[in-house]
C-alpha cells in the first residue's frame, strides 16, 4: 500500500468501535448538499420568473420598440410612418396603437380600464403576442367596432363575461376646447390573461378604428409599436421620411429603454436572493474546515505515528486536502442533482403542496403559494446547465481553500509532542 493511501486509511477510515459516533466528513458533505439545493432552485426559479415577466412586457406591452411623435399628428401621417417603418430591413412588423383610459360599467359595477386600441388582425400576424394572451372564455375577435376583450381581473370586478354588454365612458375635446363625455357600448368577445396579473390587471383591447373615434388625442397616447427581426437590433438614429417632411419631433425607444426600471428592479432582486444563498454556501463550506479540524484533533496520535514512520508533511497535507475535496464533491453532486430535480418539477411540487394544504383546510379558501396578483401563474423552468456547473465548480474551489487550513495545521504537528501526550 502506498504512503498516501496508507495515511488516508489510518486517518479517515474509522475502526469498528468508533463508527457509532458518525464521521465528521459525512456531516460536511450533507451540509454542502443541503445548502446547494435551495441555491440551485432559487437560481432557476428566479431566472425563469425574470425572463418570463420581461418577455410578457416586451411582447405584449412595450413591444420591441416604440416610435412616438411629440406634436400634433394626423391619422394619415401615422399610417405613412408605419409604412416607412415596415420598410426598414431590421423591422419584422409595425402597427399603430392608441392607449387611453375609460370608466367601464356593467350591471351595477364600475371599473377603470386601460383601453388599448390595436389592429384587429394583430394576434394573427404576431404569433408571439398571441402566445402570451390566453383566453378563459371567448377568443381574439375585434372584427366589429363594438368588440372588446377584457382582462380576467376586470371581468371579475365587472361581473361581465362573453356576450355581455359593457358601457365605457371616455372624454373627448370639442373643436371649441370643451371636454365632453362620450358613452360607448361594447360587447365582450373574450376574457383573457397574460399570465401575470400585475401587467394586465386593467387592460381591455378594442379595435384601432374605435380607438380613433372615442379616445381624444389630448387624453390618450398614440405610438407605433413593432418587432425587430432579432432582439439585438437598434433603431436609434433611424428617422422615417414622414418625420422629415412634417412638423414635430419623432423619438424611438427600444424595449430595454422602455423597461429600464423593471429590468433593474428584477435584477437587483435576483442578486439579493443569490447573495443570501451564497452566504449559506459559505457557511456550509466552512463546515469542511471545522470537520477536518475535528478529525485532525481526533487523529493526532495516528498523525504522530505516521510522521515518525517517515510520512512527509506534504503527504499529510495532501491527504487532508484530498479528503476535503472528496467530501465536498459528494456534497456538490448530491446538492446540484437534487436542486436541478426540484427546479425541474417545481410547478408540480407547488401544486402538490397547495393540494395538501387544501386537504387540511377544507371549507376555507384554498391556500396559494404563488398569488396571481404578484407572481406568474406558471413558472417556465429551463434547466441552466452552465449556471449549475458554475455553482458546483465555485463551491468545489471554496471547499479546497477551506480544506487547506486544517491540512496545513495537521502537517505541522510535532510527532514527539503527540507521542509524549498520548
Amino acid at each position: 500500500m502506498s504512503g498516501p493511501a496508507f495515511a488516508a486509511k489510518r486517518l479517515f477510515f474509522r475502526r469498528q468501535r468508533e463508527r457509532s459516533g458518525g464521521h465528521p466528513l459525512i456531516g460536511a458533505s450533507v451540509g454542502i448538499a443541503l445548502s446547494l439545493i435551495p441555491l440551485v432552485v432559487v437560481d432557476h426559479v428566479v431566472d425563469a420568473m425574470i425572463e418570463s415577466i420581461v418577455a410578457r412586457y416586451r411582447e405584449t406591452a412595450t413591444f420591441h420598440f416604440q416610435i412616438h411623435h411629440w406634436g400634433q399628428t394626423e391619422r394619415d401621417e401615422w399610417e405613412r410612418a408605419v409604412k416607412e417603418t415596415r420598410s426598414i430591413d431590421s423591422v419584422s412588423d409595425a402597427w399603430i396603437e392608441r392607449q387611453g383610459f375609460g370608466l367601464a360599467r356593467a350591471g351595477g359595477s364600475r371599473e377603470g380600464l386601460t383601453l388599448r386600441s390595436l389592429p384587429p388582425d394583430l394576434a394573427e400576424k404576431n404569433s408571439t403576442f398571441a402566445s402570451f394572451i390566453d383566453f378563459d372564455s371567448g377568443r381574439w375577435d375585434l372584427s366589429t367596432l363594438d368588440s372588446i376583450l377584457i382582462g380576467r381581473e376586470s371581468s371579475k370586478k365587472l361581473a361581465a363575461t362573453v356576450d355581455d354588454e359593457v358601457r365605457i365612458l371616455t372624454i373627448r375635446r370639442t373643436p371649441g376646447g370643451r371636454y365632453v363625455p362620450k358613452i360607448s357600448r361594447f360587447t365582450v368577445r373574450g376574457v383573457f390573461s397574460s399570465g401575470y396579473q400585475d401587467l394586465d390587471r386593467t387592460w381591455a383591447f378594442i379595435p384601432l378604428e374605435t380607438g380613433w373615434s372615442i379616445l381624444s388625442p389630448e387624453s390618450s397616447l398614440t405610438f407605433i409599436g413593432g418587432k425587430f427581426q432579432t432582439l439585438n437590433e437598434n433603431l436609434h438614429g433611424i428617422i422615417t421620411p414622414s418625420a422629415v417632411s412634417h412638423s414635430g419631433r419623432w423619438s424611438v425607444y427600444t424595449w430595454r429603454e422602455l423597461n429600464e426600471y423593471l429590468l433593474s428592479n428584477l435584477e437587483a432582486t435576483r442578486r439579493i436572493l443569490l447573495l443570501i444563498m451564497t452566504l449559506i454556501i459559505l457557511v456550509a463550506v466552512f463546515n469542511v474546515t471545522s470537520s477536518l479540524t475535528m478529525l485532525a484533533l481526533e487523529r493526532q496520535r495516528e498523525i504522530g505515528i505516521l510522521k515518525c514512520s517517515g510520512c512527509s508533511p506534504s503527504k499529510i497535507t495532501g491527504t487532508f486536502v484530498l479528503a476535503g475535496a472528496i467530501a465536498s464533491s459528494l456534497g456538490i453532486l448530491a446538492g446540484v442533482g437534487c436542486g436541478l430535480l426540484v427546479a425541474r418539477f417545481v410547478n408540480e411540487i407547488i401544486a402538490g403542496i397547495e393540494g395538501l394544504l387544501g386537504f387540511f383546510t377544507r371549507g376555507i379558501a384554498t391556500p396559494k403559494l404563488l398569488i396571481e396578483e404578484y407572481y406568474l401563474q406558471h413558472i417556465p423552468i429551463r434547466i441552466r446547465w452552465g449556471a449549475a456547473a458554475l455553482i458546483g465548480i465555485a463551491t468545489f474551489l471554496l471547499s479546497l481553500g477551506a480544506s487547506a487550513i486544517p491540512a496545513s495545521r495537521a502537517a505541522k504537528l510535532k510527532p514527539l509532542d503527540v507521542i509524549r501526550k498520548h
